[in-house]
């Protein structure tokens, strides 16, 4: 992984006076530091291109006729506590320090003042980072340290920028290996990825064939009722669909949930139907296989497919969300499998875990690929 460069360290003032406030007396008396982007939240997601510029906007709860200096800290063990409560997996920037003795002034007779900062882009090999921002020491200015809202976590979120395979599977599958056996039992499982069908002009057209004989997972558009434009799981003795409302060349972001008890589908991150299956022989699932694009002669349109994950865990709806537009860790042990499918060409489709369940698709299923795909600004 490449170093990272801070592109520029500028302290900038920023003199904001509060509107309203002409006749608002000048003093230290109950007066507080805080970070303006701490008062309504604990983060910010900030998204990283070329580079990314943070502004710490450091505050007084009201003016003094003297400056006040307070010293910035990097901490990154905001990130573990933040990780532990959101279910999330942000590392800190590597590499990575603001200058020594870095600190804000806010001059007499203003109210706050900006401390700047970049981070030039880097390899992040999939996963997720964030910076931990606190105020240190007040340095003048006898005001007092706001103890809830001195630290604040910047995300820094590099948006997925890939390729996509297009698809059909009138003359074949995507399978991935081991082709069987794979012997995976486990009691919760999610699977998200991204979907676009060209359109949906016949029932039965299935994304997804995996499970075992006796808990198979099936999911597919369409069943026996018209119009086909409608996405359905068959699992564990039961079944449930989506309204028949999706439209063709549309991106959505799929996630199915199942806890041990419910099975819950996503669409773009917001629950769209939840059902309790049967599960006559239990609720555990066994993956013993995996199949993509897998009911032949039905599949006749065309469906671009990318970022495929295979959890053996439930995950939240705050996970789907925070992740969908973003590779996450392929080491993450509760992946069984990461498919990115984002190689550019070819037929062949890398699980970026390291488990081996790499995919092959038979010949004539990729049609063809779409390049520089950002599935934020679809």
């Amino acid at each position: 992984m490449k170093k990272i460069y801070a592109l520029s360290f500028i302290i900038t003032c920023l003199g904001i006076l509060f509107s309203g406030c002409d006749d608002a007396e000048y003093g230290v008396i109950d007066n507080s530091i805080y970070l303006g982007d701490a008062v309504t939240s604990k983060s910010a997601t900030l998204t990283m291109e070329e580079e990314v510029v943070i502004n710490v906007n450091v505050r007084l709860a009201k003016q003094v006729t003297n400056d006040v200096e307070v010293t910035i800290k990097l901490i990154p063990e905001l990130i573990d506590s933040y990780n532990e409560e959101n279910a999330t997996e942000y590392y800190p920037v590597p590499d990575f320090q603001l200058p020594e003795n870095a600190k804000v002034i806010i001059p007499a007779g203003e109210i706050s003042s900006v401390y700047s900062f970049s981070v030039k882009d880097f390899d992040t090999g999939g996963k997720q980072y964030a910076l931990g921002v606190e105020l240190g020491d007040v340095l003048a200015g006898n005001v007092t340290k706001s103890v809830s809202q001195s630290r604040f976590i910047y995300l820094l979120s590099k948006p997925l920028k890939v390729s996509v395979p297009v698809l059909n599977g009138r003359t074949g599958k995507i399978t991935m290996a081991p082709e069987t056996d794979w012997e995976i039992t486990t009691k919760e499982w999610s699977l998200e990825f991204w979907a676009r069908m060209s359109g949906y002009n016949r029932n039965n057209q299935a994304v997804f064939s995996t499970g075992s004989k006796d808990h198979e997972i099936y999911i597919r558009f369409g069943d026996a009722n018209r119009p086909y434009n409608y996405l359905q799981i068959k699992t564990l003795g039961g079944q449930v669909q989506t309204d028949s409302d999706l439209k063709a060349n549309q991106w959505y972001h799929w996630t199915f949930v199942y806890d041990g008890t419910s099975l819950t589908i996503y669409r773009d991150g917001q629950q769209d139907i939840k059902f309790n299956p049967p599960a006559p022989k239990g609720g555990a699932v066994r993956f013993d296989y995996m199949k993509m694009i897998s009911s032949g002669s039905y599949f006749v349109d065309q469906c671009a497919m990318s970022q495929v994950r295979l959890w053996k865990t439930a995950i939240s709806q705050s996970q789907i969300e925070n992740n969908m537009f973003f590779s996450v860790n392929p080491n993450n042990a509760d992946l069984l499998g990461y498919w990115p499918m984002d190689e550019g060409d070819g037929n062949s489709f890398t699980d970026i875990t390291g488990n081996g369940h790499n995919g092959t698709a038979d010949e004539g299923v990729v049609v063809g690929w779409e390049h520089n795909i950002r599935f934020d600004q679809q």
